[in-house]
């Protein structure tokens, strides 16, 4: 079992430091993989064993979303699609299956994670991939309603589909702003709209943007591979893991610079992330766009049967934590409440009939009893409002922004305004371009006249305009008097 991260309460969300990639599988053509001995899942890259047990119907309709894949992958290629057109590309003809499925949900969405700048400071920072699959959570109706198939006469068993209530958004929104909990479930912390992902996608129109996407990935797996983990953890003990199979999780990746294709997984090896790449393929071949639908359906079923099992297991102990703690707020109010009747009905049963008429007369009836209550309830307040660090985290992340996005408004407003000042004394103007043309100091020295200045007269002007002419006589007038003696 791999040894668990060092995690302390109450938890904040802690991105892997460690990441070690592998490429073993690509380079020995699938021969062998690290997933399938140290990973929970790890898809049958043997394609023709894979296909072999299904169904006649089944094998048509992979033949056809692969087909289709493969046609529009040559349309874009032609085409010059731009980024936009691959993703379309993905979502409808790759991961459609997915985005239909109602435990499901793939969206592009951004995720948050904490990072420490020079100073030592703890910051919120937030990235964006391409898509990011993960579990759905349900509200009120959907639990009420439960799965419906719209399929008739399907004999198929929905018992995995239906909603659970431990992924209801009400329980998971509590047990996330409980600071005895404080388990973040989303990318964005404090919401519940995608909750544990298992897989996340990133696209690049072009090959030579491959070593971008691919430290996206990683990145991305860094942070929700950490989620993971804190939710793998014991809530009584998170130094620790619920079970000896806890740190089995694992989480997909894929990238796709136009139309080639690559398909990542990462896992939790010897305290760091852990990713290897296990397929790799251009989907403008039927082969490997095949291939890849195969691949995509396999992680389908590990999201639908075994992930989302996996995490709804692992939840029932955070909400336990969190309704102890609850029904302890709860004890506690009713004792104070108790206490604050009795010492009123002790208070009024010792007053005689004259204190009570003079305290009524002064309007003072009850103060003793009202000041008590007060204090009881301010105190109960002060342990209801009392959040997760997380929060204030996330807080003092965003008002830090706020900051610096006023300052450089203040500053921008500033150099707007500095041209039209008429002010004449000194302004420090360096770093601020060039200054108009009233704070330039004017040159004292007389104007020169308007017109073209005269030359100056030099000596050998002089002697040149006094020198007597010189004659020059050509050389035929010579030729012709020699002749002509």
């Amino acid at each position: 079992m791999s040894e668990p991260r060092k995690r302390t309460m109450p938890l904040v969300p802690e991105p892997f430091e460690n990441l070690t990639i592998s490429r073993q599988a690509v380079f020995l053509r699938n021969a062998s993989t690290m997933a399938k001995t140290w990973a929970r899942f790890c898809p049958n890259l043997n394609i023709p064993q894979y296909v072999e047990p299904l169904s006649e119907e089944k094998k048509t309709e992979l033949s056809q979303r692969a087909t289709k894949l493969f046609k529009t992958a040559i349309r874009n290629q032609v085409g010059h699609s731009s980024e936009f057109g691959w993703e379309v590309c993905a979502w409808h003809d790759v991961f459609g299956l997915i985005m239909d499925d109602e435990g499901l949900r793939m969206d592009k969405r951004p995720y948050e994670y904490m990072e420490k700048d020079d100073n030592g400071q703890c910051t919120l920072k937030t990235r964006i991939p391409d898509g990011t699959l993960g579990l759905r959570a349900y509200d009120d109706y959907d639990l009420k309603r439960g799965y419906i198939c719209d399929v008739p006469d399907c004999k198929e068993d929905h018992s995995t589909k239906q909603p659970d209530k431990r992924l209801s958004e009400d329980r998971l929104k509590a047990m996330m702003h409980n600071p005895e909990c404080a388990l973040v479930v989303d990318g964005v912390w404090g919401k519940t709209d995608l909750v544990f992902p298992f897989a996340v996608y990133e696209a690049k129109k072009r090959a030579s943007s491959y070593e971008a996407a691919e430290s996206q990935i990683y990145h991305a797996c860094l942070t929700y591979l950490a989620m993971l983990d804190d939710l793998a953890r014991n809530p009584d003990n998170v130094a620790e893991y619920q079970t000896a199979d806890s740190s089995k999780y694992q989480l997909f990746a894929f990238t796709s610079c136009g139309s080639y294709w690559e398909v990542y997984v990462g896992w939790n090896f010897l305290d760091a992330c852990f990713v290897e790449t296990i397929w790799e393929g251009d989907v403008k071949e039927p082969r490997h766009a095949f291939e890849l639908i195969c691949i995509i359906d396999q992680i389908h079923e590990y999201a639908a049967n075994h992930h989302r099992e996996f995490v709804m297991k692992h939840l029932e102990a955070w909400h336990t934590r969190h309704e102890k703690a609850e029904d302890a707020k709860e004890r506690l109010l009713s004792a104070l409440f108790t206490t604050d009747e009795t010492s009123e009905d002790m208070e009024q049963s010792d007053s005689d009939e004259a204190d009570w008429e003079l305290n009524s007369s002064c309007g003072d009836s009850d103060s003793s009893g009202i000041n008590f209550h007060s204090e009881n309830l301010a105190r109960q307040l002060a342990l209801n409002i009392e959040l997760p660090k997380w929060f204030h985290l996330k807080e003092k992340s965003k008002r830090t922004r706020q900051d610096k996005a006023r300052q450089t408004r203040e500053r921008n407003k500033r150099l707007r305004e500095l041209p039209r000042r008429q002010d004449s004394g000194t302004i420090s103007l360096r770093g601020q371009g060039r200054p108009p043309k009233s704070q330039v100091a004017k040159d004292e020295a007389p104007k020169r006249r308007r017109g073209r200045p005269l030359k100056a007269s030099s000596t050998a002007t002089r002697v040149a305009k006094t020198a007597p002419p010189i004659v020059r006589r050509s050389t035929r007038i010579r030729k012709v008097t020699q002749q002509q003696n």
